[in-house]
């Protein structure tokens, strides 16, 4: 174990443990010659001893040093914590001045935890440890059907060099199953396994209700044909990762799935996935899905994500692939605010997102630079108000180079005549050049969290409706009137509309939620009321946008 290398990433990602969570913690110390009986002047001396004399509930604090031992938790829910300095002082955990390691062999888990038999009040957490050399980092078992596994955290470890290079084994990492597990704030890497060499699902029952969130999963190698990285059925959310030269099929010519295969193990099993502000770069997979792969039914909702320089050789789909069940039951992929970029493939005129007898739905985003955006045999995409570098049918699309900030040193900003946020330096700072994707999403979409000047609308890709998004050249009608007194009544309405303001060389269109054009009125200027008839629509939520040449103001509307 590189200890430097552990010190460095626990600075990297910020991370600590609070080791104040129990009065009267059990505590263990491999370098202590004292009688053992677990208290801070006799701690226990292997990790295993504790957990054997603990009761469900309590507190275990893990001296520095290496503990060459295959832990198992069965049947009871501890805080197992390392980090500390030992030697009597167990105040305080600090794991980067403290490395607790757990070296284990290819016989059994580092760590194994069983909970079949009894539902258990209370969390389980690991934390504070390097975790390497074992079959897999750690294993979660509820003996393929138990539902009481739940409410555990592995949180603030280094997770690396476990697993085993064959084609059998789901999660050389972390083994999931049960309810409720949180994995956050971890480096996962170097590991092996069949499928999901960081994390791979490893029970009969399908987790419930997961978070993985706020990792590094990198250089972690799949065996088998699919899923390098990670590898999940169930439900749950993972967010804020960083899947980063994961490789998937390493003993074959083809796979799929280079960071993360999304599936459903059957036709009754329902699988639903979020994906929320991961970063996916320099992933590969053989065949289709270097960076993600949607099989087998799973529904998938991709939300401010950016995928770039992920590769296939074989075949397209060098960023995504969603494909259907043997069955041909489809899988579905919504895609919003995305940036997918400068992914790669050597199959002849092959592109970033391969879609088969399956539904994608793409809004809001960016595809650039990838050679061929998409590519698809059954099923049915459909893409509106996205910057696609060749032209797509759909409302809103454009193809103009986005203007970024630097994509080839990883900084897709969009440029910005009146402010870019700069990430090196935490301000914002202007440009020569103005991207033609901002203001350029779907007018219905929620723009509420972009920095002023916002225009009004939404911008495309990844920062769309962030803090970190681009600003607009000017305030829009705000600079020439207070948009507080444009108003529309009455709001809800049962068909007339009166707009009450005054503007000249103004033009009116109608959206609706899915950001359609569904009415433009002959109206040119805004005289003090002006009456608008939209009786003829059909009920429903409306935005009113007003438009100059200066800017626009959305205004929402209902009608009865």
């Amino acid at each position: 174990m590189n200890v430097k290398t552990f010190l460095v990433s626990l600075v990297v990602l910020g991370l600590s443990v609070n080791g104040s969570v129990a009065q009267n913690p059990i505590c263990v110390d491999g370098s202590s010659s004292a009688t053992e009986s677990g208290t801070p002047s006799n701690p226990y001396k292997t990790i295993q001893k504790a957990i054997s004399n603990a009761s469900n509930g309590d507190t275990i604090k893990v001296a520095q040093g290496t503990y060459s031992e295959a832990v198992q938790i069965s049947e009871k829910k501890v805080q197992l914590l390392g980090g500390f300095a030992g030697s009597g002082d167990f105040n305080t955990a600090n794991p980067q001045a403290n490395p607790t390691i757990i070296s284990g062999t290819s016989a059994a888990p580092c760590i194994k935890v069983t909970i079949v038999n009894t539902a258990i009040s209370g969390s389980l957490k690991i934390s504070g440890f390097a975790i390497s050399n074992g079959q897999r980092g750690i294993e979660l078992n509820n003996d393929g059907y138990s539902e009481k596994l739940e409410n555990i955290t592995i949180e603030n470890n280094i997770i690396e060099n476990n697993g085993l290079q064959n084609t059998s084994q789901w999660g050389g990492g972390i083994g999931l199953t049960g309810k409720n597990v949180t994995i956050q704030n971890n480096v996962i890497r170097n590991n092996e396994s069949g499928r999901g060499a960081a994390i791979g699902v490893c029970g009969g029952k399908m987790p419930v209700d997961f978070l993985i969130a706020n990792n590094r999963i990198e250089n972690n190698t799949g065996y088998a044909d699919h899923a390098g990285g990670v590898c999940l059925d169930g439900t749950g959310t993972v967010t804020g990762n960083i899947f980063d030269g994961n490789v998937a099929a390493k003993n074959f010519t083809y796979g799929w799935g280079g960071a993360i295969l999304i599936f459903a193990p059957s036709e009754t099993a329902t699988t639903e996935v979020t994906l929320s502000y991961n970063i996916y770069r320099n992933n590969y997979a053989p065949s289709r899905g270097g960076a993600v792969f949607v099989d087998d039914r799973a529904t998938v909702r991709m939300e401010h994500e950016l995928l770039y320089n992920n590769k296939t050789t074989a075949a397209s789909g060098s960023a995504i692939y969603v494909d259907e069940d043997w069955a041909h039951n489809p899988s579905v992929l919504y895609m919003n605010h995305c940036t997918v970029w400068g992914n790669t493939t050597d199959a002849y005129n092959g592109a970033a997102l391969f879609v088969q007898g399956s539904t994608v739905h793409i809004e809001n985003c960016i595809f650039w630079n990838n050679g061929k955006n998409f590519e698809f045999y059954g099923g049915t995409l459909t893409v509106n108000y996205t910057l696609t570098q060749q032209s797509f049918a759909g409302t809103g699309n454009i193809s103009s180079d986005p203007l970024f900030a630097d994509a080839a040193n990883d900084d897709f900003h969009l440029k910005s005549k009146n402010g870019r946020f700069d990430p090196v330096t935490g301000q914002f700072v202007n440009d020569d050049v103005h991207s033609p994707a901002i203001d350029a999403g779907n007018p219905a979409s929620d723009y509420s969290n972009e920095p002023q000047p916002n225009g009004s609308r939404v911008n495309l890709g990844v920062y769309g409706n962030t803090a970190e998004a681009s600003k607009s050249i000017t305030t829009g009608i705000e600079d020439r009137c207070n948009t507080a007194s444009i108003q529309i009544y009455p709001n809800p309405t049962s068909g007339k509309i009166v707009v009450s303001g005054q503007l000249l060389d103004v033009s009116v269109e109608v959206y609706d939620v899915v950001g359609q054009v569904v009415f433009t009125p002959a109206v040119s200027a805004l005289s003090p009321e002006t009456t608008i008839d939209i009786s003829h629509l059909p009920s429903g939520t409306y935005f009113v946008t007003l438009a100059t040449e200066k800017g626009k103001v959305v205004k929402k509307i209902i009608k009865e």
